[in-house]
This record gives structure tokens, C-alpha cells and sequence, in this order.
């Protein structure tokens, strides 16, 4: 059986105020239905490890920085 390709892949880690986000970006343009089955994903994973995650959107080329 074919493995299914991932919605998403790691797009960066940040450290804010000691607190670690991981931002993941959806490799390509995703249905609402897929959206929404990747963020629950999302959302339980963060529950379980503590550590903040954030969906980036395909059309957004992720960055993490400062604001100045």
C-alpha cells in the first residue's frame, strides 16, 4: 500500500519569551475539509507536547523574526 504524502511539512521554530512555536506550512493549496482535519491534528499534537504550533498557509512564505 502506497504511504499517503503529508499535508504539511516544518517551516521554522521560534523561541518567544522562552516559549517554543513550531510553525508548519501546508505544501500545497488545501481544501476546507483537509484544513480543517490538519488543524485538529495540529491541535491535539500541541495539546499533548505543550508546545505551541502554528498553521502557516501555502500562499505565505513563513518567517520567523522580531518586530521592530
Amino acid at each position: 500500500m502506497a504511504r499517503k504524502k503529508t499535508e504539511a511539512e516544518p517551516a521554522g521554530e521560534i523561541k518567544v519569551n522562552g516559549e517554543t512555536i513550531l510553525l508548519w506550512k501546508a505544501n500545497r493549496p488545501l481544501s476546507q475539509a483537509e484544513h480543517e482535519q490538519l488543524s485538529e491534528k495540529l491541535r491535539f499534537e500541541q495539546a499533548k507536547s505543550g508546545v505551541k504550533i502554528v498553521l502557516v498557509p501555502f500562499s505565505v512564505d513563513a518567517e520567523a523574526g522580531v518586530a521592530k
